[in-house]
């Protein structure tokens, strides 16, 4: 069951990136505000964490990280239509630089084994 639970922190990760790039966009009740930035920021700190203290490790966390900032890139690019999902306006650029530097942050908090990711942590379990 332990080897699932890896995978499915990355499948979260890929998916976070595209439901958050969708948003980018999004105006409710017709006010703009930065929904996707926020929660890009939120869900790479936990799903970072989360892969951190799955596989033991700061690789843990930057995969997750990578597959994210992958996946939105993607979706930043024009298609064949020339749309793009992720919009170039600030708030397309916000969502990029939140997702991204709370992915770094991620690794970078995996890397002083603030979330138990490290071998000490690990023999504690």
């Amino acid at each position: 069951m332990r080897r699932l639970r890896y995978p499915l922190v990355l499948l979260v990760a890929l998916e976070l990136a595209v439901w958050e790039s969708f948003l980018v966009a999004a105006r409710p009740f017709g006010v703009t505000v930065p929904l996707a930035a926020v929660l890009a920021l939120v869900g790479n700190l936990v799903v970072g964490r989360a892969g951190a203290r799955e596989l033991g490790r700061p690789l843990g966390a930057a995969l997750p990280g990578f597959a994210w900032i992958a996946t939105a890139l993607l979706l930043g690019t024009s298609g064949p239509g020339g749309d793009a999902v992720v919009t170039s306006g600030w708030r397309g650029v916000g969502f990029l630089v939140a997702g991204s530097a709370a992915a770094v942050a991620a690794v970078a908090l995996a890397g002083t084994g603030e979330n138990g990711a490290t071998p000490e942590a690990e023999s504690r379990r």
